[in-house]
């Protein structure tokens, strides 16, 4: 991220608020006095049966998985028509989730969103969602997946990637994910999503390394394929054995620059010691392009990003969303290319 105008990492240590961006920014209306969004560091996993009792407690232990690893600054808990109590209410006033999901009807939609903005429709660097489709949904099929969205701050990550990295794997593991990815991202407001899509969209034609839309439009394309690959990406035994298997993931992908995690469903795979944020005009990186290449074929066709807007602000909607979907493809006679431009990039170190 050497072009940027400044250096996250830095402005985390001595100014964290200085990274968050006005809300609206972008729009027709103007920035406003909220904030809209925060780059962090955020993981996705898409899995299946929210709607089942052992699929809600390993929900319970990922959230609290992700409140013993990262200890985040939770302020504000939002659902979608709840069956009981308000639909959003300040964090400490909120009950246990185990308590929350035991009293979900199997038919009634999972929907938790753990904030950490200061006001209720401020974003903040600290996020943890979970959403399930009611059963009658998940019986019928094709209603695309559930999903679960976590986030830090980018300093975090800076001083313990190995701690969230454990914790991808490990809620990968407990919810025997389909597919996911983690890496760099914008937590957008929650209750002000659509006036914060546009700087979204303006972010990720600088940095290419950034994911783009939220988790319930991610989810509902996610039987089709993977959506991206990312610093970490999980994908299932089923989409492994579409791309040759763990033998070829590993020929493919020198495990000097790689790592590769069992979760028990499938393997999660590690590009590089750190999430590359990949500024759009330098070149692509190669542990990126690689096994964006390898899993090409098993990539979902589709994918919703952003909804359409009236004022023609800029939005990953139609050809733009689909050359995000793109972004890390290169022709198949440069990949000899680029696997010698991987052996310029950071290694990860051995452990020891």
């Amino acid at each position: 991220m050497s072009n940027l105008p400044f250096d996250p990492v830095e402005l985390m240590r001595t100014n964290p608020e200085a990274m968050n961006v006005p809300g609206g920014l972008l729009t027709k209306q103007g920035p406003q006095n909220y904030v809209g969004c925060v780059p962090a560091i955020a993981a996705t996993l898409f899995f299946t049966d929210a709607h089942l009792p052992d699929v809600r407690d390993a929900i319970s232990e990922c959230f609290a998985a992700y409140q013993a690893a990262v200890n985040p600054k939770l302020t504000w808990l939002l659902r979608e028509e709840p069956p009981e109590g308000p639909d959003k209410m300040a964090f400490e006033q909120a009950k246990p989730l185990k308590v929350m999901l035991s009293r979900l009807d199997e038919n009634h939609p999972v929907s938790f969103y753990y904030t950490s903005g200061k006001l209720v429709h401020d974003a903040g660097p600290w996020e943890f969602q979970v959403y399930g489709i009611p059963a009658w949904s998940a019986k019928m099929g094709d209603w695309g997946l559930c999903g679960m969205r976590f986030a830090v701050p980018l300093l975090f990550v800076e001083d313990h990637a190995a701690v969230f990295q454990q914790l991808f794997v490990n809620c990968a593991r407990l919810l025997r994910a389909v597919h996911g990815y983690a890496g760099h991202s914008l937590n957008l407001s929650a209750l002000r999503y659509d006036d914060n899509q546009a700087f979204e969209a303006f972010l990720c034609s600088k940095l290419r390394g950034f994911d783009a839309g939220n988790l319930i439009a991610g989810a509902a394309n996610a039987h089709l394929g993977i959506k991206t690959v990312s610093w970490l990406t999980a994908i299932n035994k089923e989409y492994l054995e579409k791309v040759g298997g763990e033998s070829a993931v590993r020929s493919e992908l020198p495990m000097d620059w790689f790592r590769l995690f069992d979760y028990g469903a499938g393997i999660v795979i590690q590009a590089g010691p750190q999430p590359e944020a990949a500024p759009a005009d330098e070149p692509l990186p190669a542990r990126l392009v690689l096994p964006n290449m390898l899993l090409q074929s098993v990539r979902t066709p589709d994918v919703q990003l952003h909804y359409a807007s009236s004022e023609s602000e800029p939005r990953l909607i139609g050809w733009a969303a689909d050359q995000w979907l793109k972004r890390f493809d290169v022709p198949p006679e440069q990949l000899m290319a680029y696997k010698a431009q991987l052996l310029k990039e950071p290694k990860i170190p051995s452990s020891r």
